[in-house]
């Protein structure tokens, strides 16, 4: 379990640091998270709190390792709250842009080691699948984004209690070269396909030997679905230290789901 300590001790960063005060006996009905993305073609930022989010994003032509810091800063401050009253950081791991992950999660790393604040480390994939299962039912949900090389990153997921489940391992390889091994070829409710992948459909039915119910070929998951998953996570106590929180490359050993 993680164990947090007090007193915390301010982060001092571009000139003046991060709006930071130590609570008083701080308490929340719901999970109040930081959550970093710097994944994607935009790195965001938001702030789960009280069941809502408040969202914060740069601009495709700036650079994630400038851009996302004064993103933090600005959006505690303009919402007032310090980083003593964050109950954890929610970070994507990936897979997605190499230097991108490798920058959110540094940062995730440095918040957590000098506030003793908690990090829930999460999938991409995860978070589209989590997204899926809030608009289409089905027995299973088969995430699949675009990677280098004419290849793809695949996972399939179960839905149980909010949260969403690996089934077998996450993937990278060829669309023509996707398989999963143990999958059942029927489903009652039917597969349900979620990522810019699936533009490479016919592809992949033929490869895994199934024939989807429902898909959509855009990475369609918001900032919301993250902040969701990653709350029900830190309910369940799915939290780590900083040193354990590590990138999601996939080509690599897979650490989180």
């Amino acid at each position: 379990m993680y164990t947090r300590h007090f007193p915390r001790i301010p982060l001092d960063l571009a000139q003046g640091g991060f709006f930071f005060k130590q609570s008083q006996n701080y308490k929340a009905a719901m999970p109040t998270l930081l959550a970093i993305d710097t994944c994607s073609a935009k790195c965001k930022v938001a702030l789960w709190k009280e069941g809502s989010v408040l969202l914060r994003e740069g601009n495709e032509s700036q650079k994630a390792a400038q851009n996302v810091l004064p993103l933090i800063d600005d959006l505690l401050r303009g919402e007032s709250v310090l980083l003593d009253q964050l109950d954890a950081l929610a970070v994507v791991t990936g897979p997605g842009s190499f230097t991108g992950v490798r920058i959110g999660i540094a940062i995730a790393q440095g918040l957590s080691l000098s506030n003793s604040i908690p990090v829930v480390p999460i999938s991409s994939l995860a978070i589209l699948a989590s997204a899926a299962s809030r608009n289409f039912d089905g027995d299973l949900y088969l995430t699949c984004i675009k990677a280098r090389e004419n290849e793809v990153y695949f996972a399939a997921y179960q839905h149980f209690d909010d949260d969403v489940k690996l089934v077998g391992s996450e993937l990278v390889n060829t669309p023509e070269a996707i398989t999963l091994e143990g999958l059942v070829k029927e489903s009652a409710r039917g597969f349900i396909g979620i990522g810019d992948g699936w533009v490479y459909r016919e592809k992949l039915e033929k490869s895994l030997g199934l024939k989807l119910a429902n898909c959509t070929n855009n990475n369609v998951a918001s900032m919301e679905d993250f902040c969701r998953l990653a709350a029900v996570r830190f309910l369940k106590g799915d939290v780590f230290k900083e040193e354990n929180v590590l990138p999601n490359y996939v080509k690599e050993h897979m650490i989180y789901s």
